[in-house]
């Protein structure tokens, strides 16, 4: 399953077709909030009904687009993401963070270049509630991760993100 999550895999493919991931991202934060809201809960209702690695390249999409974006705009949809998930409950919650975190941690590189600070701003903009159950799901997703896998994306993460989540 490993080899699903890594970037190199289909990396040459990336390379020669337009960044769909950024354009979806650009189209969605363009939307009034309620209409985002209600196609990213579609979305994301899809995305739980793909096969794993259809999931895992459409999350690689997602990884290898962030470094390229605004980030201000990507932040929007990010905060939207969580409330989202935060609705679908811990179960889903997790799941969708374990690939992330899969994902994130065979992508390094592009992981380091990601711009985390308008993301931690629209987090910490978050209601208790949803921040809390996201730090308890990516902490459970952390503690069940290979170690070597939890130390290349841990260290692919800036520290004020790190301490934000209660990780170091």
């Amino acid at each position: 399953m490993r080899g699903i999550y890594n970037s190199k895999d289909h990396a040459s493919d990336r390379q020669s077709t337009p960044n769909y991931a950024g354009n979806i991202i650009y189209i969605l934060a363009g939307l009034p909030e309620f209409l985002r809201k209600s196609m990213m809960r579609n979305r994301l209702n899809e995305f739980f009904t793909l096969q794993d690695e259809d999931k895992a390249e459409m999350i690689r999409n997602v990884i290898y687009a962030l470094p390229s974006m605004d980030m201000n705009t990507t932040a929007k949809l990010f905060k939207t993401w969580l409330e989202l998930l935060h609705e679908l409950g811990d179960e889903k919650r997790t799941s969708i963070f374990r690939l992330y975190a899969a994902v994130m941690a065979g992508n390094v590189d592009n992981v380091a270049r990601i711009d985390f600070a308008p993301l931690l701003d629209a987090f910490n903009s978050l209601d208790d509630g949803v921040r809390s159950a996201t730090i308890a799901s990516i902490k459970h997703v952390l503690q069940d991760m290979d170690e070597k896998m939890k130390g290349l994306l841990l260290k692919s993460i800036p520290t004020n993100i790190l301490i934000v989540l209660g990780l170091t």
